[in-house]
């Protein structure tokens, strides 16, 4: 795994195929420019052959939260496995060497499935109508699979603060003016998560 500069971005987009994935790189990299992430969050890069071919944008607090923003495959090197590579290295990193202990994440629709190998649960909706996860981190995707097993049994062994668990619960679809258009989007994605879906359980709880 290898630590990008703002500087290495640049180039990398320079270099890219215009795509979807240009598109999301470009995205991102505003972002941490704009939040001056580049100073305290180097973007983390894997590189096959000598050229970088996935990068994620992460950042690490004090509270022990390592919060991925992103993580995108180069245009053109699509379909080859890197990015879920890269999820393993990052998750290894973060909690051996950063010493993480939750991961804080959110999911658009389109890339849910993709997630969901990743062992992650879902607590609630944002605005733009990602789902919200947010659970105990581990340094292995098997180990992330089996805790969630777990917590399908009871939900309770990943919530995370009171303070957290209020905020979740105010971000439920009924929380949203989605259009018709994007609540039927975020619906069928809560319903491909399924049993990994713990916005209903949350609403309940007191």
């Amino acid at each position: 795994m290898k630590f990008l500069t703002e500087d290495d971005v640049d180039k990398i987009i320079l270099e890219s195929k215009d795509g979807y994935n240009t598109k999301f790189l470009k995205s991102s990299h505003n972002l941490w420019k704009r939040f001056q992430n580049y100073k305290n969050a180097s973007p983390m890069a894997l590189v096959e052959n000598n050229k970088v071919v996935a990068i994620i944008f992460a950042t690490f607090n004090k509270n022990f939260y390592t919060n991925l923003y992103e993580i995108v495959t180069i245009e053109g090197f699509e379909g080859n496995g890197y990015a879920s590579k890269l999820w393993d290295q990052y998750i290894d990193y973060s909690v051996k060497i950063k010493k993480m202990t939750r991961l804080k994440i959110s999911c658009t629709p389109r890339s849910i499935t993709w997630h969901m190998r990743n062992g992650l649960i879902f607590w609630g909706i944002d605005s733009s109508g990602s789902l919200k996860s947010d659970q105990p981190l581990f340094s292995t995707r098997n180990e992330q699979k089996s805790a969630r097993s777990l917590y399908v049994k009871n939900p309770n062994l990943a919530l995370p603060s009171p303070k957290v668990v209020q905020e979740l619960k105010k971000c439920q679809i009924e929380s949203h003016n989605f259009t018709d258009g994007k609540k039927h989007e975020v619906l069928e994605a809560i319903m491909k998560v399924d049993k990994f879906w713990f916005g209903d359980w949350l609403k309940r709880l007191h």
